[in-house]
């Protein structure tokens, strides 16, 4: 009987042990969103990662749009309700965060502007994609997951370097998105 009971207590001991070593002493896993976390601005190598997530920002100003090395913009997780036509500007800029804001219509003309490699507006209030999204010819990765997208701009199929294209969420057709794949054959369309 003793022998019972120390062999369930030591397993048990194991148990919550390993339980702690595994979950206790780990570090919470982060998305793997391929940039720096941080609340100013960084030059990390010459590029320029403009971090402004979790601010509480309801606009954009010109401490960020007259930026000219910016070449990561992230501005996760405020309130943003529309961003200024002046971000345009940032002709260096390959990579575009501006998810879990309040963003309503569609994103600015302007965006045909940057060299986007990777653009993520996922969690907003979108109803649209623009026309000139069609005009990023570097685009690679493109989020646009839990909107209000009911429809797709013909220039999608100009987006020949698409690798991944996530449309998660939106009130999209079946049917549009075998279109969508179908012009986009070499893209992950994921839905």
């Amino acid at each position: 009987m003793n022998k019972k009971i120390l062999a369930t207590a030591t397993v048990f001991v194991l148990l919550v042990g390993g339980w702690y070593i595994f979950y206790g002493l780990k570090k919470p896993v982060q998305p793997n969103k391929n940039y720096t976390t941080t609340s100013k601005n960084q030059k990390i190598n010459n590029v320029v990662v403009l971090d402004y997530s979790h601010q509480g920002l309801t606009t954009v100003g010109p401490n960020i749009y007259n930026q000219n090395n910016v070449i990561q913009l992230i501005l996760s997780y405020n309130s943003l309700k529309s961003l200024p036509s002046q971000l345009g500007n940032l002709n260096k800029l390959q990579v575009l965060r501006v998810d879990h804001n309040q963003l309503q219509g569609s994103l600015i003309a302007e965006i045909r502007k940057m060299p986007l490699q990777t653009l993520d507006v996922s969690y907003n209030d979108m109803t649209g994609i623009p026309a000139e999204i069609g005009q990023l010819s570097h685009l690679k990765f493109l989020d646009y997951s839990y909107n209000k997208i009911n429809s797709l701009p013909n220039e999608i199929a100009n987006l020949k370097q698409l690798q991944v294209f996530n449309l998660t969420g939106n009130p999209l057709s079946i049917n549009q998105i075998s279109t969508l794949r179908k012009e986009l054959p070499n893209t992950t369309i994921v839905f």
